[in-house]
């Protein structure tokens, strides 16, 4: 029988194809300036944003005093960065703001479900609480789950954007701050499931918790990551959970 309680799930290619829900969400970003996708755009887009949110974590993104508080403004302000920084300042912050909620919108619009995901929830939605732990915008996440017909497995949702610290996963912070929104402290009967070494698996080392790595490509575990479990697709949670 598991000793887990609680299971923390990743969001972003863990349960959902990011590549192709932020493919769409981008031909919409590049349309709203009179441009066109091309795969080139795309993927100094997806490489650009990668790059930007560990950047972020190291905190190597300067945010003027003005935009500092409230938090709310403080996230829009992170976001919208992005957007000048891929135009190479060639829009307005006013403008990279109303790119960001169209962005933000339209990764509601399209929505693909990693293989094994419904049947894996639903399988584990009586057994265990099911929480999303996630990096990605609050916003965003009800409507995705929905739209894969996840939603009602999920007893939790806890993104970066609600913390008070503004953290992401890896820090130990982060997890900190997901446990007092639990109000649950009990390292040992959690278990946090993600595809990402460098959020999920460090996460976990960093703040004493289980991690288990979705690896579905059959990647090479490098020395330095520890995870307690490795698996190639969800369904094979149904087997050790």
């Amino acid at each position: 029988m598991s000793k887990y309680e609680v299971i923390l799930f990743d969001l972003d290619d863990t349960l959902i194809d990011n590549a192709e829900n932020v493919r769409y969400a981008y031909t919409k970003m590049v349309e709203s300036v009179g441009e066109h996708y091309t795969e080139e755009g795309f993927k100094k887009w997806y490489d650009l944003d990668k790059k930007f949110w560990i950047d972020f974590h190291n905190k190597k993104i300067f945010v003027p005093k003005e935009f500092q508080t409230p938090q709310e403004l403080f996230v829009q302000y992170v976001r919208s960065l992005r957007f000048q920084m891929y135009f190479e300042g060639k829009i307005s912050l006013e403008k990279a703001f109303e790119i960001n909620e169209l962005f933000l919108a339209s990764l509601n619009e399209i929505v693909v479900p990693i293989e094994g995901a419904y049947e894996t929830l639903k399988y584990l939605h009586d057994k265990y609480k099911l929480v999303i732990a996630t990096n990605g915008p609050t916003v965003a996440v009800e409507s995705k789950l929905g739209k894969i017909g996840c939603l009602d497995f999920i007893d939790s949702i806890f993104s970066a954007d609600m913390t008070k610290q503004t953290v992401t996963k890896p820090s130990k912070e982060y997890f900190e701050e997901l446990k007092n929104y639990l109000n649950f402290y009990d390292n040992n009967k959690m278990l946090i499931i993600g595809d990402s070494l460098r959020s999920e698996v460090q996460g976990g080392m960093n703040s004493g918790i289980d991690s288990c790595w979705l690896n579905r490509n059959n990647e090479e575990l490098p020395e330095q990551y520890k995870p307690t479990m490795v698996i190639n697709n969800l369904k094979q949670l149904t087997k050790k959970l």
